[in-house]
């Protein structure tokens, strides 16, 4: 038995996500759900999930809108998303968790972008 996941409630300017369950632990091998549920204004924002493991690194892990979609190489076949636009939830599903999914995970919300704006 190991200790997975730290998650952390962040909020942006008038858009709100709160992740539940501050704290995960999970066997080598098991499933895992991490919540999001988010609030906006925005009809089609921009959802992210990524991580920042043990060692300080950053991982992207996936990204979802209602025309596209990216995943990082790594979440191949693991990781996956249940999106409610009705229900504003975007969770995170790990299958088969493994020791070096060790991370504290963050659910991310931006805008959609406006045709000619670039983000940084």
């Amino acid at each position: 038995l190991f200790s997975i996941f730290s998650l952390t409630d962040q909020g942006v300017l008038c858009d709100q996500v709160t992740q539940s369950t501050p704290h995960q632990t999970a066997m080598s091998g098991s499933k895992v759900t991490l919540l999001c549920t988010y609030d906006t204004i925005y009809s089609d924002p921009d959802l992210y999930w990524y991580r920042i493991r043990p060692d300080r690194s950053f991982q992207f892990i996936l990204y979802r809108d209602n025309t596209e979609s990216k995943d990082a190489d790594f979440t191949r076949g693991r990781f996956t998303v249940q999106h409610s636009q009705q229900q504003k939830t975007f969770h995170l599903v790990i299958s088969s968790v493994e020791p070096e999914d060790s991370a504290t995970y963050y659910c991310a919300i931006s805008p959609h972008s406006v045709a000619g704006a670039q983000e940084v």
